[in-house]
């Protein structure tokens, strides 16, 4: 591929996000795909912040192992993405150009590995205006003309991201054109990146599942804020009322998933989401919806914990406590994107299973896919499916019929003829509380055993497991949610030194199909990848299917780099101790 590895550092309050989301729109209306990765800590004003773009000629999984351009807003960031001897989060230092102001950045250690391009950035953006962040705008064009872009493709992103406000839109075009001509009478061209006449669309995750659930007909979101659910809470209220979704901030999470039951109850289509500290207050609202059997879709974020844990990072560590929330054993779904097309069409699916199977549906993905950008292609085409629904004036209505799947009949509020109980203590078939005065333990064992085969039907419907290169492959990783991408080209690393090695990509977490079996039999090894400390699918997995795995865990906080991981691959099959400066 022709692809090429920007980041922007800097801090807090330096406008690093802003920055670096306008080149991703610039690569993109150059017809070339990205992928982003968003770094920052929980403060508003200093820290180290930085986002990186990963723009290629072909598609492009994830944000990348290397780095060829930098943008140092700051000393820090100049001295940390230059270091040799650091590797922050496992992304790798410069090896290209560094682009800074040396009016503001004078006193560092130079490296010969990278070629220093400093523009005067500051002085520039004064020319133009008195907002220190136009120096920003100077620095994009001085990327753009090192990329050998169209400046014009540029302009235009700029005119959108400001609104065509009159001077504000003058004064960056202006301030971008001269770093951008400062550049090249100063510097050559450090790669020449062809422009190609192509639509492309980008999105982040946390948006591409609340556009799902718009597509999907949810007419109601019901919220406490929580990074980083809040990207699918922040896109409903930016974009809710076009589509007139009703959106609700609770009081607390409580109330979030109480009042979403509540509406699908009353037969409307709504949804929660929180992160894995505000679902914990979740959790007895998931056993109601699982004993009164209301359709329930929750988006769940994951960050690392316990507690607050790290608020702006990413993790798979809440696994566990989906999978066992709601206290008693009750049947769920659990379902969890790989990708960010991934996050919008599964976020549809769990509709329409949460309405057939009249159960909690989750949707699990965690801040790194739920905050970075990917270029991506949706299909907007949709069929709900409402489940199975009484028509008025049945004879002797059961709200809970005992039937061979599992699946009763539902009733609305107010339709006529079908009066009903719905209550969260065990009941017969009415509705009617069978542990009052005397408890019946066949109403009990009945009602448990209508509850639990939905799973035995649902399983019937489950779609074949997604795999990656496995026809040949002779160790096999599997993996879930967003170590998709990275798992994918250590896969392909690792084939280009001849190991035979392919995946096996989880997005139906629980139940799990059983076709896993079959993928992963007469293996020499079964490698699981996740982004946690205790191997959460790992455990599932040998629960489920009784092999024996190798677990590879990252909890540092930060996503999988591809190239990392490769070398934690073979030194996991191999037993080989590779040295890092010499792979990359």
């Amino acid at each position: 591929m022709e692809e090429i590895i920007v980041r922007i550092g800097g801090a807090a309050g330096d406008g690093v996000q802003s920055a670096g989301l306008t080149l991703a729109k610039t690569f993109s209306r150059s017809g070339l795909y990205i992928s982003t990765y968003n770094y920052y800590q929980s403060l508003i004003r200093g820290g180290e912040s930085w986002y990186q773009i990963r723009a290629s000629d072909e598609k492009v999984r994830n944000q990348g192992s290397g780095l060829d351009v930098l943008v140092a807003l700051n000393a820090d960031s100049l001295e940390r993405h230059t270091n040799r001897d650091i590797n922050e989060g496992g992304a790798s230092p410069l090896s290209g150009i560094a682009i800074y102001d040396p009016g503001t950045i004078k006193n560092f250690k130079k490296y010969n590995e990278v070629k220093y391009c400093p523009v005067p950035l500051r002085d520039i953006a004064m020319k133009f205006d008195a907002n220190p962040l136009l120096k920003n705008t100077v620095a994009l064009g001085a990327v753009v003309a090192a990329l050998g872009l169209d400046f014009d493709v540029f302009s235009g992103v700029i005119e959108k991201v400001f609104n065509k406000k009159g001077k504000l839109v003058d004064a960056n075009i202006s301030a971008a054109k001269e770093g951008y001509e400062y550049y090249l009478q100063n510097y050559s061209v450090y790669r020449k990146l062809d422009k190609f006449d192509r639509k492309l669309y980008t999105i982040s995750g946390g948006d591409a599942a609340a556009l799902g659930a718009i597509n999907a007909g949810m007419q109601m979101y019901f919220a406490y804020p929580m990074t980083p659910a809040s990207s699918f809470l922040q896109f409903i209220a930016t974009h809710g009322k076009k589509y007139n979704v009703f959106l609700k901030l609770t009081e607390d999470e409580i109330s979030a998933i109480n009042a979403a039951i509540g509406a699908n109850y009353a037969g409307v289509r709504a949804a929660t989401g929180s992160s894995g500290g505000g679902f914990a207050l979740m959790t007895e609202g998931v056993g109601l919806s699982g004993m009164t059997e209301v359709p329930l879709v929750i988006y769940e974020a994951q960050r690392p914990g316990p507690s607050t844990g790290l608020p702006t990072k990413t993790e798979q560590g809440d696994l566990n406590q989906v999978l066992g929330a709601g206290q008693g054993d009750m049947p769920r779904i659990v379902l969890a994107p790989g990708t960010v097309e991934e996050a919008f069409n599964l976020t549809k699916e769990a509709f329409n299973l949460a309405e057939r199977y009249q159960l909690p549906v989750f949707v699990v993905t965690d801040l790194y896919l739920a905050e970075h950008d990917e270029t991506v292609s949706f299909d907007l085409n949709y069929k709900m499916d409402r489940g199975l629904l009484a028509k008025d004036n049945e004879p002797d209505y059961k709200r809970y019929e005992f039937t061979e799947t599992g699946i009763s009949k539902r009733a609305f509020p107010g339709q006529p003829g079908l009066m009903h109980n719905e209550d969260s203590d065990e009941h017969n078939e009415y509705g009617a509380v069978v542990s009052d005065a005397i408890t019946d333990p066949t109403q009990r064992k009945l009602s448990m055993e209508k509850r639990m085969r939905k799973l035995n039907e649902y399983i019937k419907e489950i779609p074949a497991t997604k795999t990656y290169k496995m026809d040949d492959a002779e160790y096999v990783i599997i993996q879930w949610g967003s170590t998709r991408g990275a798992v994918e080209e250590a896969v392909d690393c690792m084939r280009k030194n001849g190991t035979k090695i392919g995946a096996v990509e989880i997005t139906h977490i629980f139940p799990m199909n059983h076709d896993i079996q079959k993928l992963i039999a007469g293996k020499k090894k079964i490698i699981v990848v996740e982004n946690n400390f205790s191997g959460q699918l790992n455990g599932l997995i040998r629960k489920e299917f009784l092999v024996d795995t190798t677990f590879i865990g990252k909890y540092d906080g930060e996503a999988f780099f591809p190239a990392d991981l490769a070398m934690q691959l073979e030194e996991a099959i191999f037993g080989k101790k590779i040295n890092v400066e010499e792979k990359l």
